[in-house]
């Protein structure tokens, strides 16, 4: 018997400007960015979860800046290539979601990277994730080179992450600078989760699973 649509599709979302892959999937075909819906049965590890914002924040900043990425030499490139920029608990459409934004740079790429803005809404039993991802795939590095130019900025490998601030970080990634570089993919990356957010509905039976608890 073929599942309910509202348990591998308990999200929907306005996707102007994406074409349908399949029901769970959408892509650009004019860029690479592509939007991801799946349902895990695995569950978050934090026993902070969004109860504890603050301390969530910090956990997935470590977390994501330890984290190994496929390397063109040994397998696993040790330098950081995973940054956590962003964190926060919302709500769609009544329901309570963790929001991050996180930028990965690309194996083979010097300076170019990938930004994903995911929303995570944890059930008892049950985890649904939708992920919009945006890539540097033309000419990358130059909202970091001209922020730089601009601010004579701090060395990078100093600190000052807005979560902890002896973990590195890219001060153009700040949002303040997103309507001087429209067309980047961090910019469409935070314009797309404002979208999701502002036009995000759950299916009721989804909002109706007991909640994740960690305690």
């Amino acid at each position: 018997m073929a599942q309910a649509d509202w348990e591998t599709r308990p999200i929907t979302f306005d996707t102007t400007g994406f074409e349908p892959l399949d029901g769970t999937r959408w892509f650009d075909p004019h860029t690479r960015d592509v939007v991801v819906l799946g349902v895990h049965e695995a569950l978050p590890r934090s026993t902070h979860w969004l109860y504890e914002i603050e301390v969530l924040r910090r956990e997935l900043a470590h977390t994501h800046a330890a984290r190994p990425v496929p390397g063109p030499a040994t397998g696993l490139d040790p330098r950081p290539t995973a940054r956590l920029l962003e964190a926060d608990a919302v709500v769609l459409d009544g329901c309570l979601a963790l929001y991050t934004l996180v930028a990965e740079k690309l194996p083979r790429s010097a300076t170019g990277r990938l930004f994903r803005a995911s929303f995570v809404l944890a059930k008892k039993d049950r985890t649904a994730v939708l992920t919009g991802q945006f890539e540097e795939w033309e000419i990358s590095g130059v909202r970091e080179s001209l922020v730089s130019m601009k601010t004579g900025g701090p060395d990078r490998r100093r600190g000052g992450h807005p979560y902890d601030p002896g973990l590195p970080y890219e001060p153009s990634d700040d949002p303040a600078w997103d309507e001087q570089f429209p067309r980047h993919p961090l910019t469409k990356a935070r314009a797309w989760a404002r979208t999701v957010r502002e036009s995000a509905a759950v299916a009721r039976e989804f909002k109706a699973l007991p909640a994740f608890r960690t305690r």
